[in-house]
């Protein structure tokens, strides 16, 4: 009987009697400043609720004629009540409800700065949201010293970030791999286009904060949000049309602490305009940031038993640029919209490298001169359209095309673009304090029974000893290659919504997308050809001392640079290597190509078909019970073309792997509201993620420097996990949160970096990484929450207070040839943020403090060979004062402490890799309306 009711009122919903005793009311809620987003709308006795969209607006429908009493409510603002009166017209244009102090609506209870204005955005949508979300907008976004998209999103409770040269740029959630989360724009995943890695998760440090308007992450997911994401999805929202005449212009210096002699810049414009009819309206968003910075990096390099064989300094100075660009369009119909969007994002790093490299197990030391300009470059189009049919109904459709490409500029020239190295050595150094336990003359670290300090490296260099540029012999020119360009060539989508009753939503959708990647490497060597004459020295070259290397590693008060060799100008090397390239020999047996089979992993081609469909329904009981459920299914086609290296027939063969398969996705959320103030939240959902491009290849990657293969498996399979999600919120009248969640996952079919020690093309004791399926894993933890201001201690503390969260978790998976359990890979134990600002309507300072526990990045035979990334704290500050309602002027600082990363293998004192990147800082300017 109940289906049989269903049925009858679906297809009463669509019959024209039922259709034309209906109404379609519309509107804006908005104060004296900006939209108001997650406000409720309630038609009082008719059990209607709905919350406004990130504009501000809403829509009623199935109302029949009559009068109504319409109430309106948002944190932090009193309680509003309009009398509606609905006859003759089937549609009713509420227009804008200005909610300000001057009108007899909603009185606004104080005076709120940015960043309060920002959190009450942020608890009024998450405290409506029928999901377990968190949002951000581009008002609190301003408010922070988050320079790129991946920074921005930091702050979010369980949310934390990869960084790369101190910058953020992997996202993920609760801890996991950036590989198990979602990123996406406008709700679409990303392509991915990095230098070392073949994965998915893509790096947002191309794409500027300042293009962003809202970032939403979806913790517990619905069906009509793409699945691939077991962690979350992390949704940044670009900016859209103007809704009136809009007006941004800011610019700022400053400099890295580090980078003594350089310069920071950046500068954003925004301009948005409607036209006389408020039918068409635009949006153009334009921003650059460029920066001067300097890193010091040291990283020891061991054998298996923990020794150190080689250790490097690396000086690293250089100047990024990013742009960013955001295009948008939209035409209001009589039943709903058009749009149009183009995106673009692009970071351009210009590197210069100094590396000395001590080998203790050859008694040589090696100056490297390294030069190379990165460029990742990210380009989006998306075109769609929103429409109402009838006043129950509406579609929504887009079409979406986007490509990430990244490649190396021309150097050492346009023919060779390529990381470029020129390396000299210098023989017979007399290492001194090492030992030689059967793996030859090594250090050792004092938890291994050494001499040498974690904290501090050890050169092992006698006192008296100079490095000789004389001496020092051009050993080899290597060009490190790579190129990689993924598109979505189409992404199309369809969804509809179906309001069956006040009570009863149903919603169908479906969405394809074709998808292409062609990732091109080669490391090739070249060695001086003795017929061209005697082999050129370091000397032979104009020298100076190394650029930075005065204070270098000057956190750890070290005098290194004494022993330091002088250097040669990059700009002078690459010249010589482009005259005299006929004067040099590629070393095959050095080289990673393809025709030796050593490019292989990196090297191929992926063409990939990504088919989904949902149907999902939410009934809302009452005021207090709200229950969503559904299914999604992705049918997932994936091919990898390469090729096969044969060794015993020094021979390539064409091969191809792949993986097919269909992911049944089901979820089901239920929201408990015993008041207005308290939300209880129960999800069940089942999330997966695809294999790594790379990590399906049938090739593999031999890296000499390292004596390291990286291999590929075909055989791999998707992850799976069921998800349990609880979360108890509570909120407060003066815009405030308390709210602790516990969530469960079991995850299937786990991928992990299994790493061995075996022989490849007769080296011996080569360090073998292959992805691999584990056994079953889990992963539970909780999550608190605090937002509140102090005004509850006292009134005159009303611009005062903290936002904090806090994240708790813990994994165990099982690894093949390991008795016992370990974690599952880069998941973070512990995760939290602290924030303590003062906001008013003049002056706002945020003091944020943000820390990422240690994870494990590889897994090794036995717990002390497993590699791991130390916990990092970092200390921000970011101040504003308005000099009138449009201008203001801002200081951002950004990593005061001077935290250093931390990379290891089974303990932090055994160190791997440590870099130092200084504080850096701004101060600007910003004028709109």
């Amino acid at each position: 009987m109940k289906l049989k009711a269903l049925v009858v009122a679906i297809i009463l919903s669509h019959s024209p009697q039922v259709l034309a005793q209906t109404h379609l009311v519309t509107g804006t809620v908005k104060d004296n400043q900006s939209a108001l987003a997650g406000a409720t709308v309630v038609v009082l006795g008719t059990g209607i609720r709905v919350v406004t969209d990130y504009n501000g607006d809403f829509s009623l429908n199935q109302l029949a004629e009559g009068e109504y009493r319409l109430e309106i409510s948002y944190l932090g603002y009193q309680k509003y009540q309009q009398v509606l009166k609905i006859e003759g017209e089937q549609r009713l244009e509420l227009g804008e409800l200005v909610l300000n102090l001057d009108s007899n609506t909603l009185e606004v209870i104080q005076v709120r700065g940015a960043i309060q204005r920002g959190e009450m955005l942020a608890l009024n949508t998450q405290k409506n949201s029928n999901t377990i979300i968190n949002v951000i907008s581009a008002g609190e976004i301003s408010k922070l010293p988050d320079r790129n998209a991946a920074e921005a999103v930091q702050r979010i409770p369980g949310v934390s970030i990869e960084r790369d040269q101190g910058e953020g740029r992997f996202v993920a959630v609760r801890g996991l791999p950036s590989e198990w989360n979602s990123a996406t724009i406008n709700g679409n995943r990303i392509p991915t286009a990095e230098e070392e890695t073949t994965g998915r998760s893509t790096a947002f440090d191309f794409f500027p904060s300042e293009m962003i308007e809202y970032i939403e992450v979806t913790k517990a997911l619905t069906p009509d949000i793409e699945g691939d994401a077991i962690g979350g999805s992390v949704n940044f929202i670009t900016r859209k049309a103007a809704k009136e005449q809009t007006f941004s212009l800011s610019a700022g210096v400053g400099q890295h602490a580090q980078a003594q002699d350089g310069l920071d810049y950046t500068a954003n414009l925004l301009y948005g305009d409607r036209s006389a009819d408020d039918k068409f309206g635009f949006i153009i968003n334009a921003n650059i940031w460029s920066r001067d910075w300097a890193t010091d990096n040291y990283e020891p390099r061991r054998d298996q038993d923990g020794g150190i064989y080689r250790l490097e300094l690396r000086d690293y100075t250089g100047t990024r640029e990013t742009y960013g660009f955001n295009g948008a369009l939209e035409y209001l119909l009589d039943d709903g919209k058009l749009y149009a969007s183009m995106i673009y994002g692009s970071l351009r790093d210009d590197e210069l490298h100094y590396k000395h490299r001590y080998r203790f197990d050859k008694d040589r030391a090696e100056v490297q001169h390294i030069s190379n300009e990165l460029i990742t470059e990210m380009t989006g189009f998306e075109l769609g359209g929103e429409h109402f049919i009838g006043e129950a109904s509406s579609i929504d459709w887009q079409l979406a095309s986007y490509t990430n490409e990244f490649r190396y500029g021309d150097t050492p020239n346009g023919d060779d673009a390529s990381y470029f190295v020129m390396r000299f050595d210098q023989q017979n150094v007399g290492y001194t304090g090492l030992e030689d336990r059967g793996e030859g003359n090594n250090a050792y670290n004092r938890v291994d029974g050494g001499q040498d300090s974690a904290n501090r490296p050890d050169t092992h260099l006698s006192d008296d000893f100079i490095m000789d540029p004389a001496k020092s012999m051009l050993s080899w020119v290597e060009l490190y290659k790579v190129n990689v360009k993924e598109r979505d060539k189409i992404v199309a989508q369809i969804n509809f919504n179906q309001d069956i009753s006040y009570e009863l939503n149903l919603k169908l959708g479906a969405k394809y997308r074709n998808k292409e990647r062609n990732a091109r490497f080669s490391d090739e060597f070249y060695s001086w050809d003795p017929s061209a004459g005697p082999v050129p020295t370091l000397s032979d070259f104009p020298l100076s001392g190394q650029p930075g290397g005065a204070d270098y590693l000057g956190a750890l008060n070290g005098d290194y640079h004494e022993q330091f060799s002088p250097v040669a100008s990059l700009p002078e090397l690459a010249d010589f290597w482009t005259q005299n390239r006929d004067n040099f020999i590629l070393d095959e047996s050095e080289s990673l190509l393809v025709s030796n089979g050593g490019a292989l992993g990196r090297h191929f081609d992926v063409n990939e078909t990504h088919i989904s469909a949902y149907a999902m329904a939410s009934y809302e009981f009452n005021d207090m019970w709200f229950v969503m459920g559904g299914l999604r299914l992705t049918q997932t086609d994936t091919e990898v073309k390469g090729y096969t290296y044969i060794a015993d027939e020094d021979a390539l063969v064409a091969s191809k792997g792949g993986k097919d398969y269909l992911s049944v996705l089901p979820s089901l959320h239920v929201k408990y509201s015993p008041d207005e103030m308290t939300n209880y939240r129960l999800a069940l959902t089942r999330g997966f993620s695809r294999p790594d491009f790379g990590a399906l290849s049938p090739g593999s990657t031999y890296f000499e420097a390292d004596n390291e293969l990286n291999t590929g498996n075909p055989e791999l399979e998707p992850t799976y996990s069921n998800n349990l999600d609880l979360m108890a919120e509570y909120y407060f009248d003066n815009v405030g949160l308390i709210s602790a969640g516990f969530f469960y996952k079991d995850i299937q079919d786990p991928i992990f970096e299994h790493t061995s020690i075996g022989e490849y093309k007769g080296k011996t004791g080569v360090l073998i990484n292959r992805p691999e399926n584990g056994d079953d894993a889990r992963l539970y933890g909780a999550e608190l929450s605090l937002s509140q201001s102090l005004d509850f201690i006292s009134d005159s503390l009303e611009s005062f207070g903290i936002l904090a969260n806090y994240t708790l978790m813990d994994s165990e998976m099982t690894v093949p040839g390991r008795e016992e359990k370990t974690k599952i890979p880069r998941q973070a134990d512990r995760l939290y943020n602290l924030t303590v600002y003062y906001d008013d309507d003049t002056f706002s300072l945020r003091v944020a403090m943000n820390y990422k526990g240690e994870y494990i990045e590889s897994h090794g035979r036995r717990s002390d060979s497993d590699r791991y990334y130390g916990s990092y704290q970092s200390l921000d500050m970011s101040a504003s004062y308005n000099l009138s309602k449009r201008a203001s002027v801002y200081l951002e600082m950004n990593n005061l402490t001077d935290e250093p990363l931390t990379y290891y293998q089974g303990s932090p004192a055994r160190p791997l890799q440590v870099e130092y990147y200084g504080v850096r800082g701004m101060l600007g300017f910003s004028y709109g309306f």
